[in-house]
């Protein structure tokens, strides 16, 4: 349990510096441009015209052109964009970088990616932990805004399917803290055990029997003279 307090101890610590960094200069940090794709199209937006278009339903021509080619209906993509979540930060960041969070996490990077699509998990869970420690609210918008990386790829047609799983996440959220909180436990007891030393067992050694004492025999008796009798001489 003092490790899990640690940890917790050194979340929340590294949640309170990011937001102020955040707070003032979220331009260095934050993604500046996102390349909306659909198949093999690629169209490049500002962050600051999708923020429009989320919160005030503002079209460009670059919009407006995406919309046409997917044929998704501008409010749904609108409110896709701006749905928030809400994720408790410290508890998101231990569940995101646990196996299971990865996975999901994984899986929502392939909506949301790098121009490459190598380490989009790892972009991903860094922009949502940053997004959530704002507000304790996620959204694909303040995902964006986060992303660790100038550029943003997402493909609008796998953009509701990633939205649903962060709202998965979001709902079983408690179940899986308790779960990667287990899997610390067991873990940290089972490197205790494998890493206690023996003390080797110390021989026995024979006991040296002491020096057997001599046996003296006892002296011979003297012979006796025999005495000669009285009367024959």
């Amino acid at each position: 349990m003092k490790l899990t307090k640690f940890v917790s101890i050194g979340i929340t610590v590294f949640l309170g510096a990011s937001a102020s960094i955040l707070s003032t200069n979220t331009k260095a940090l934050g993604a500046e441009k996102v390349v909306l794709t659909f198949g093999p199209i690629r169209q490049a937006i500002n962050v600051s015209d999708l923020e429009d278009f989320a919160k005030n339903g503002t079209t460009t021509t670059t919009i407006r052109q995406i919309i046409g080619v997917s044929k998704m209906d501008a409010g749904t993509l609108r409110g896709l964009m701006g749905l928030e979540i809400g994720l408790k930060p410290a508890n998101l960041a231990r569940v995101v970088y646990s196996t299971p969070g990865e996975k999901i996490t994984d899986e929502v990077g392939q909506a949301i990616r790098t121009q490459r699509n190598t380490e989009s998990g790892k972009a991903l869970r860094a922009a949502m932990i940053l997004a959530a420690s704002d507000d304790g609210k996620v959204s694909v918008l303040e995902i964006l805004k986060q992303y660790p990386l100038p550029e943003v790829y997402v493909d609008v047609a796998k953009i509701g399917g990633a939205v649903a799983k962060v709202q998965g996440l979001a709902g079983t959220l408690q179940t899986l803290l308790q779960d990667s909180m287990r899997s610390t436990t067991t873990t940290q007891t089972t490197r205790t055990e494998t890493t206690t030393t023996v003390e080797p067992r110390r021989s026995v050694q024979p006991t040296t029997a002491p020096p057997a004492r001599p046996v003296f025999a006892p002296a011979p008796a003297p012979a006796r003279t025999p005495q000669p009798v009285r009367g024959l001489w």
